[in-house]
């Protein structure tokens, strides 16, 4: 291999790493704003359902759980 493709090669290795490593930093954030967007979710004081276009229910808090008596399927 030419010294200026391996130099190519080297590049294109650490542009790699680099992305790899944004990416989990990107995910580890998104992690932690699902994490903080439940605990708000579970704090309010007041039931909170929230369906999908067709009416089906996602996902629901825990005065929801206890106003209607149940808890999600897991």
């Amino acid at each position: 291999m030419s010294r200026k493709l391996r130099g190519l090669a080297l590049v294109n290795h650490a542009a790699g790493s680099a992305e790899d490593i944004t990416e989990v930093r990107r995910q580890e954030a998104l992690l932690k704003i699902g994490d903080l967007q439940s605990a708000i979710f579970n704090s309010a004081n007041f039931s909170s359902i929230a369906t999908d276009a067709k009416g089906v229910i996602q996902i629901f808090n825990v005065g929801a759980e206890r106003m209607l008596g149940y808890a999600p399927r897991t």
